[in-house]
């Protein structure tokens, strides 16, 4: 007996540590892709305001699209039987194309306008696709890991830390691209997707499952259904209102550390510097810090207790943020960062308890149905998150394009991407070659012309209502390669005497653009309102729900343990 309780938890460790682990890769694609997909995009691709909105609402159609086949992967999930058992599987495959996927977005770099946001539009969906197998099928093995109480809250905390180091790391490293973006992302998608299938091997082939819940899973006869699927959705009432609370949660929680914090820090500090990546390390040792004594904070207080600290904490953060610069107070990358931590603390204790009491659910619909479902129901996590990145893509771009923001950052956009075609031409050409073009960088004159036919080529392709309209477009790209021939005035070219190559240097650039503006109230109240009062609605709503129909407090978790357990002794099932 001693033996076995001894094994048992050997395995228990083992399992926790190689599952937990395997979540750095995972969010580190997640955070390449959500976070800064648009940055990306909105800093080296040169597109115009429709291009741009096209691409947005093809991220918000996309979304919602894999948001709704969330749970029908889950059901696949469920279907699965073999060896392996019916998570594995999906993990590896899910993980192996992710990672293909992803180095191809951010190292094509052969279209330009709508081709490219044709190209997007394709791979795109491919990756809401390859991600979804591997999310839903890793988030899924939580569940079956273990139903004692202690050990779920452990095991869930590990795996959330290690999600946010997952996070933190991505965050801190793409952070630093800004000044060499082009570059910067196609080695960075490359590192990532490598962690991606490393972590997820590990867990796959760390984690040991339950052979007789395997063998349990392989000998059913009956498939789950998918009007079972719905069934299971719908007649589960806690799972519905803490999905709900979770969606309000994801939107809030995401605006801070999104596209819309860089454009901040951009507009209001500096551009091409490590404000960024400081302000990440706020959000990474907070919100670790804080999740890792998850354990010890709820044996103390109680899931509803911390999650009106959170809230309050939260709130207030937000609140400073908000009145930075325009109060006694300055803004700088210091106080930022002060106030950051606030909100990140809050948060991530928010997350912890809303992640618990998805997981809780689980137990739940074996309580009242006495089918555990877990594939099913985790499947509706990602389904929120999806659909929350949908509402968040419209709340961003709308403020981008409103405030006046992305139209600005399109001249940032045409200098990186000047500094990659320059860096790229000279280096793999001859000395000649490097001479040629430095001269023709130094008279603007061949770079420019080529520039603006381009975008002439653009025009010419594009069907306009009337011929005023084409000479509009025609005048703007005019326009655009002006402002491109006064933004190259400030870069600094350096030569290496070491390598006998050259460097571009468009920070000075980039800051002069955004100089103009670090006047404008308005640009930057519609900007730093959207990163504090709007999330703070949002968790408002999501607390609300939580206080108002969530039922699963500790004591209410344990008697149903108790009435599982009788009935698996019953069935002589074995008891956790």
């Amino acid at each position: 007996m001693e033996n076995n309780i001894v094994n048992e938890q050997k395995i228990f460790n083992r399992n926790k540590w190689c599952y937990s682990l395997g979540g750095i890769g995972r969010d580190m694609t997640y955070t390449l892709m959500a976070t800064f997909l648009m940055v990306y995009i909105q800093y080296t691709m040169n597109l115009t305001i429709a291009q741009f909105s096209t691409i947005s609402f093809l991220l918000v159609i996309g979304r919602v699209w894999d948001a709704i086949n969330d749970p029908i992967m889950g059901t696949i999930i469920e279907n699965t039987k073999g060896k392996w058992g019916k998570f594995k599987p999906w993990i590896i495959i899910g993980a192996v194309l992710t990672a293909v996927v992803i180095i191809l977005i951010f190292n094509i770099r052969s279209f330009a306008g709508w081709d490219f946001v044709i190209f997007f539009a394709v791979s795109y969906f491919v990756w809401e696709l390859t991600f979804t197998m591997n999310d839903i099928s890793y988030w899924s093995m939580l569940a079956s890991l273990s139903t004692d109480a202690k050990k779920r809250n452990k095991i869930t905390t590990l795996a959330v830390v290690f999600a946010g180091v997952g996070a933190f790391a991505a965050n801190a490293i793409i952070a630093l691209a800004s000044g060499d973006m082009v570059r910067f992302y196609g080695g960075v998608s490359i590192g990532i997707a490598f962690a991606l299938v490393a972590c997820q091997t590990l867990t796959v082939l760390g984690v040991k499952e339950d052979q007789r819940i395997i063998a349990e899973n392989n000998a059913k006869e009956n498939n789950v259904t998918f009007k079972d699927m719905f069934n299971t959705i719908k007649n589960n009432d806690q799972l519905l209102w803490i999905t709900l609370a979770m969606f309000l949660y994801n939107i809030g929680s995401s605006l801070l550390g999104s596209t819309l914090a860089y454009n901040m820090i951009y507009l209001e500090i500096n551009y091409g510097g490590i404000e960024g990546t400081l302000l990440v390390l706020c959000l990474g040792v907070s919100s670790i810090l804080l999740q890792s004594f998850y354990a010890s904070l709820v044996g103390k207080f109680g899931r509803n207790k911390l999650l009106r600290y959170s809230l309050a904490l939260t709130s207030a953060g937000y609140l400073m943020l908000l009145l930075l610069g325009f109060t006694f107070i300055p803004i700088n990358i210091i106080t930022i960062c002060i106030f950051a931590i606030f909100v990140f603390s809050g948060q991530a204790i928010f997350y912890m308890v809303l992640t618990v009491n998805l997981t809780n659910t689980i137990e739940y619909n074996e309580y009242k149905t006495g089918e555990r479902r877990e594939g099913v129901i985790f499947s509706l996590r990602p389904f929120m998150a999806k659909f929350a990145s949908a509402v968040t893509q419209l709340i961003i771009t709308g403020i981008l394009i409103f405030s006046g923001i992305y139209a600005l950052t399109e001249n940032v956009s045409m200098l990186e991407t000047q500094k990659n075609a320059f860096e790229s031409k000279y280096i793999s050409g001859t000395v000649e070659g490097q001479a040629e073009y430095m001269l023709n960088l130094e008279n603007h004159q061949i770079i420019f012309d080529q520039e603006l036919q381009e975008k002439l080529e653009e025009i010419d392709k594009t069907t306009y209502d009337t011929a005023a309209d084409k000479q509009v477009a025609i005048d703007q790209a005019n326009l655009e390669i002006e402002e491109m021939y006064k933004a190259l005035e400030d870069t600094v070219i350096t030569l290496n005497t070491e390598t006998g190559l050259y460097t571009m240097d468009i920070t000075s650039s980039a800051n002069n653009i955004f100089y103009g503006e670090r006047d404008n109230v308005l640009m930057k109240f519609i900007l730093r309102g959207g990163i504090t009062i709007v999330p703070i609605i949002f968790l408002c709503g999501a607390f609300l729900v939580l206080k108002k129909k969530y039922i699963i407090d500790e004591e209410m978790y344990d008697h149903m343990m108790e009435e599982i357990n009788k009935r698996r002794i019953a069935q002589g099932k074995a008891v956790e």
